[in-house]
């Protein structure tokens, strides 16, 4: 600064120094030229004048020219050119600002913790569920089986599907025939498509205990007498789906009063949704108290929950729908390339009704089941940590091992009923019922149960838990969170996990995040659900704030299925699938007959 201040001094100085010089320049001209008239050779004296004058404006130029130079030269060292200083600061602004953001990029990756997190609520219970309860008792103007059933008067069912596809047809028969004012014969399970399960119902639930304990409300018997003395063929038929109490009596009494003796064929989903109260709550006497599981599978289930308690005080079981077969028939892409759509696409043809799919309108719909990696964030980001123990009930995942590889590094306490007792489970492992009979019986013993898919197991298992206790269970609402895992690298973790738990309101299993008479019945069975004196309060209550609206809303929908067919009705897919039974699986062509018996459970 110092320096500067010197250099405009003498810059001063020598700008007076030219103002004096080129002021006795000018008084010279003019004595000049007074000389030159009174001069006698005027000529030569004006030449010499101009030839005196143009050395001196030479001189002149250069002192200028000199004083201009060394006024650039200062500045040019003291001021830097603004330009090259704003470039300068932009540098310097921009490499500060790329180190501040590589430092702060340790906390704004994606990277998924160890620990759940501190929460303010339970993560093994409801906070509600002490003001509901399970309630199926008749009321009084509900006719009793004594008063109501005719003597002449058969319903046989044959069901269809997997177990939990069949568990609906036994219950609904059973309300068929309280609505048909007739006897109702043990119905038969699916033995001969899909799975070849030999199983009958007295081989997987206990067929005493299901006649006495519904004795009051239909009469049930194990076989169809004879008549006259011979075997008595029915008449077969089937309803629609959805049919109601009208429709029973309309399409189905006429033929029952004519033949004496009918069986309803591929009986499942074959009843209306909506019913009255008394037949709704018959419903759930047959679900949650007359369908007992046989001795045998109650124990072995009994040993495989017991085991998860020696691991952890409490434990999520959850359902993994992630085989090829769910895959391909949900029309679902999951970024796994050519290779992916051509293993897919193979099996997707052999369901020549299936209309082209867009997989992309199809996840944003909902209907495509979470990764077992997105289910494993999902439940870190609710809470749950590394050290929570989890046992899966799933058929041949997809991807295999690979697939499987996330999920299990994240919840490296990964069990399941053949890890937990391989030995045990030597004689149950040829019968896929039996075997989704014991996985039933685990995930509805579990703490928490988890499901990626809405299936019939799903459905069940959500309508029990609910019946008994309201247990956590909890469904991933997969058109909010299919948008949220596309976008995950590009938020923190602490964004991550607050979308989800915000999005997952509604789809915890929470008592009241389900509207009455929404979705099916099975799932929500409202009917049969009971509220404590206390709940008064707590409806008081501001419990569903504005988020929370737009979470139900979402839930209902979800929840709705009365007008879209079960876009995936296959419960159980293990080791002893038809696909896996029948030779060349990616070049087979099914027989008319096989591809509709396959068409009929999976879109039926």
């Amino acid at each position: 600064m110092e320096n500067t201040m010197t250099t405009l001094k003498n810059l001063k100085q020598l700008l007076f120094s030219l103002k004096n010089l080129i002021t006795r320049t000018k008084k010279r001209e003019r004595n000049d030229i007074i000389y030159l008239h009174a001069s006698d050779d005027f000529h030569i004296k004006l030449k010499l004048i101009l030839r005196r004058n143009r050395h001196r404006v030479f001189s002149l130029i250069s002192a200028v020219s000199g004083c201009l130079l060394l006024l650039l030269f200062s500045v040019s060292v003291f001021f830097p050119p603004p330009t090259a200083t704003n470039l300068f600061l932009l540098r310097r602004t921009s490499v500060v600002e790329e180190r501040a953001a590589l430092e702060s990029n340790f906390d704004a990756v994606f990277r998924v913790p160890v620990n759940g997190g501190s929460l303010s609520r339970d993560l093994w219970s409801s906070s509600q569920s002490k003001f509901y309860y399970g309630c199926s008792n008749a009321s009084n103007k509900f006719q009793t089986a004594d008063v109501k059933t005719r003597p002449d008067r058969y319903l046989l069912i044959a069901t269809s599907g997997g177990l939990n596809q069949q568990r609906t047809g036994i219950i609904d028969a059973v309300v068929a025939a309280y609505i048909l004012n007739a006897t109702l014969v043990i119905p038969k399970l699916d033995q001969h498509s899909y799975w070849k399960d030999t199983s009958c119902f007295a081989e997987i639930f206990n067929v005493d205990w299901f006649i006495s304990s519904l004795s009051r409300d239909v009469e049930i018997i194990k076989e169809l007498p004879l008549k006259d003395g011979k075997a008595w063929v029915p008449g077969t038929m089937r309803v629609p789906r959805k049919c109601d109490p009208e429709c029973y009596e309309t399409r189905v009494l006429p033929v029952l009063n004519k033949k004496q003796a009918v069986e309803l064929t591929k009986f499942d989903y074959r009843l209306s949704n909506s019913l009255d109260t008394d037949l709704q709550k018959l419903r759930c006497r047959v679900n949650y108290h007359a369908l007992r599981f046989t001795d045998p599978i109650l124990e072995m289930g009994k040993l495989l929950v017991e085991r998860m308690r020696t691991k952890a005080k409490h434990f999520i079981a959850l359902h993994l729908r992630y085989e090829p077969d769910m895959l391909a028939f949900s029309g679902c892409y999951y970024g796994g390339g050519d290779e992916e759509r051509a293993e897919l696409g193979a099996i997707r043809k052999r369901w020549k009704t299936l209309h082209v799919s867009d997989p992309e309108k199809v996840r944003r719909q909902g209907k495509c089941p979470l990764t077992p990696e997105e289910i494993g964030l999902m439940l870190r980001a609710l809470g749950f940590g590394s050290d929570v123990h989890i046992y899966v009930a799933s058929g041949e995942v997809y991807g295999g091992e690979e697939s499987l590889a996330p999920l299990k590094a994240l919840f490296p306490n990964f069990h399941s009923k053949q890890t937990l007792a391989p030995k045990e489970l030597a004689r149950f492992s040829s019968f896929p019922g039996r075997m989704a009979a014991l996985d039933y019986i685990v995930c509805d013993e579990s703490d928490v149960f988890v499901t990626n898919n809405n299936g019939n197991m799903a459905r069940m298992l959500a309508g029990r838990r609910r019946y008994f206790g309201h247990k956590p269970t909890i469904r991933p609402n997969a058109k909010k969170l299919h948008r949220l895992f596309l976008d995950r690298n590009k938020m923190t973790w602490g964004e991550f996990s607050s979308k989800v738990r915000t999005y997952q309101i509604g789809f915890m299993g929470e008592p009241i995040e389900t509207e009455p008479g929404k979705g099916d019945f099975h799932e929500n069975p409202d009917s049969c659900l009971c509220q404590a004196k206390e709940v008064e309060t707590i409806q008081n209550q501001t419990y569903v704030d504005n988020h929370e609206n737009d979470a139900l809303e979402m839930s209902y929908e979800y929840q709705s299925v009365e007008d879209d067919p079960d876009w995936f009705d296959v419960d159980y897919l293990d080791s002893i699938s038809v696909l896996n039974q029948l030779p060349n699986r990616a070049n087979i062509v099914l027989t008319k007959q096989e591809l509709a018996q396959v068409e009929e459970i999976l879109l039926d």
